[in-house]
């Protein structure tokens, strides 16, 4: 089962169709795209979920004008959304269970922050993205996916606080971060431990070169 985790910069027209292009290239069966649009269309295969368009004042000083089309998450999958969940903030976060070949996974895709991570409004997500995770993925075969703003090696950022924040979260809700050896990255994807017990995991990377985003792409397969 391949994973795709891509924040695509609120991609320009141009780049939604390369982009586009890369995303059905990799054929992945679960995409999760973040700071993405609408416009985005990986064909009739994919069943498609997305945070609510974004109100202008989300923001609340208004520093970020978003077109219609933006969406702040996003979910692609090929296999069947069986259920969704509210989530504490529908602009930021969705959360559903996908009926998978290795059963049924619920699903957190976010985006941790509005500006990195170095303002108050990453605290405020990370602290009721918390909250979520215990209703939400308790006792759950879960993948907690999307952009953390959190570094987990290679330069600390944005804080040691946050890092290990995220690291007791992980390990009370037994998940693994299958990117966390990527260095300088801040764009994960976490599973629980049983879902990889006897897979063979794989990771791959893609725009190294920053050309289509400012973030690199990343699948895993499980």
């Amino acid at each position: 089962m391949k994973i795709i985790n891509w924040n695509v910069g609120r991609p320009s027209v141009n780049k939604v169709k390369r982009i586009t292009e890369k995303l059905i290239e990799l054929n992945a069966d679960i995409v999760v795209l973040t700071e993405t649009s609408s416009v985005i269309d990986l064909g009739s295969s994919y069943n498609y979920f997305s945070t609510d368009f974004i109100e202008q004042d989300f923001e609340r000083q208004n520093l970020i004008k978003y077109k219609n089309s933006e969406r702040r998450a996003s979910i692609y999958s090929k296999y069947p959304i069986s259920k969704t969940y509210t989530t504490y903030d529908k602009f930021t976060s969705i959360c559903l269970d996908i009926d998978t070949p290795l059963g049924i996974i619920t699903f957190y895709a976010t985006i941790i922050g509005v500006f990195g991570g170095l303002n108050p409004r990453f605290t405020n997500d990370l602290t009721s993205q918390v909250q979520d995770f215990e209703m939400l993925i308790k006792v759950k075969n879960a993948c907690i996916i999307g952009d953390y703003n959190i570094t987990t090696s290679g330069r600390v950022y944005p804080s040691n606080i946050a890092r290990e924040t995220l690291d007791l979260v992980l390990q009370k809700h037994q998940l693994v971060n299958l990117t966390t050896s990527i260095a300088n990255n801040v764009d994960h994807i976490s599973v629980s431990q049983e879902l990889i017990q006897e897979s063979q995991v794989t990771v791959e990377a893609w725009n190294f070169d920053k050309k289509l985003s400012d973030h690199i792409g990343i699948m895993v397969n499980l």
